[in-house]
């Protein structure tokens, strides 16, 4: 199971606005249905990745984290739009 970092304030924001806690984002980077692309789109100071998948709380959600540190940080999380949950369910 890989454990991740993240900003405290980052996350207690991110809970603010996107109602998902960085410890249910957790969940899905370690799920076995998850899938896991490059973001190369906002890959330019730091490698990140996007992953979609099922949380432990049972909410299909969309992950961004990035591998520029000791261990990988969460950086953001949110439920998957109609348009990232079809293309998770066409895959």
């Amino acid at each position: 199971m890989i454990e991740f970092d993240w900003d405290p304030d980052k996350a207690i924001e991110n809970e603010r606005r996107r109602v998902v806690s960085f410890d249910e984002a957790e969940t899905v980077v370690n799920h076995a249905l998850s899938r896991t692309v490059p973001d190369l789109e906002h890959s330019s100071l730091e490698e990140r990745f996007r992953t979609i998948g099922w949380s432990g709380l049972g909410r299909l959600l969309v992950v961004v984290t990035s591998e520029g540190g000791p261990r990988p940080r969460v950086i953001s999380a949110w439920r998957a739009t109609k348009r990232e949950r079809d293309a998770y369910e066409q895959r």
